[in-house]
């Protein structure tokens, strides 16, 4: 019986072995010529691995994630309407902002689609911001700093509805993300009469902003609003004050029994304003913004 089964498995073996041989024969590639065959490339595997990993570092796919990423050329193209908006109400020349973003582009060997500017932190590492729109608007802040590109500072008062003042609140809030819109629209309209107070509307102010000399002007009410916005993201919600009471003891305090504490009467203003806002709608995008329709 054993002498049976040791005969079984030498002849499994030499089956294994005569496929195993037919399967070589048949599938072994032609003799081909190594310096025109496609299956055997007369370039080098060093060079072949450099240019995938041009492709890689210029970003034109990344199977990992399965999301494609274009180059900045196409982020100009895409929010060709959302940089014109911004380079005007920070003043620029949208041709001169442009060829400043490419001349940036060929100074680095990087580019993340939410830092078009390639801001760069003091370690000399690119900053990876929220969102496009965030990154750009970071951008021509550094733009002020910089003053490398001629700036046009008119200063033109707001003279129009609340309407597109609660749309810029809207529309900055989506950028700002850590920010609450509601409340947002909710103290802007506590301290402008819901963005009807003349004198306020005037100096594109509508947050109470106030300087050593006053009410703080902006140049236009674009720039007004975002500074709002930004103001509380920065200042108030990156620090951890994010209800109307930890903001109102910062934003407009009152001292009662020797402590700071929000005042009681901006806290019922801001909560009356609530009550309109909590039903708004929150879809506001650049094209509501310019008044454009958007294509579908």
């Amino acid at each position: 019986m054993e002498k049976n089964l040791s005969s079984l498995k030498i002849l499994n073996i030499i089956i294994c072995l005569l496929l195993l041989t037919i399967f070589v024969i048949f599938t072994r590639p032609k003799n081909v010529d190594a310096s025109t065959s496609d299956e055997y490339p007369s370039i080098k595997l060093g060079y072949e691995f450099r240019k995938l990993e041009f492709i890689f570092n210029n970003n034109t796919y990344k199977e990992e994630t399965n999301e494609i990423v274009y180059n900045v050329d196409y982020y100009l193209e895409e929010y060709k309407d959302t940089i014109k908006f911004f380079s005007e109400t920070f003043g620029y020349d949208y041709d001169e902002v442009i060829a400043d973003l490419k001349e940036r582009e060929n100074n680095e060997e990087v580019f993340l689609m939410t830092n078009i500017g390639f801001l760069k932190d003091k370690d000399g590492n690119l900053l990876n911001f929220e969102n496009f729109e965030y990154g750009l608007i970071e951008y021509f802040y550094n733009l002020n700093s910089l003053n490398t590109l001629k700036r046009t500072t008119k200063y033109v008062p707001y003279e129009g509805n609340a309407s597109y003042v609660e749309n810029l609140i809207i529309y900055y809030s989506s950028i700002y993300t850590n920010v609450d819109k509601t409340l947002m629209l909710s103290i802007g309209a506590a301290e402008s009469g819901y963005y009807q107070v003349k004198y306020m509307l005037r100096k594109n102010n509508v947050y109470g902003g106030m300087s050593s000399n006053g009410l703080i002007r902006h140049n236009n009410i674009e720039l007004g609003v975002l500074s709002y916005i930004r103001m509380m993201s920065k200042n108030y919600y990156a620090k951890g004050l994010n209800t109307k009471a930890s903001i109102g003891r910062v934003y407009c305090p009152v001292i009662e029994n020797g402590i700071k504490t929000a005042s009681s009467h901006w806290i019922n203003l801001v909560t009356k304003a609530e009550n309109k806002y909590s039903n708004y709608t929150y879809e506001v995008n650049i094209n509501d913004i310019l008044g454009k329709e958007e294509l579908a």
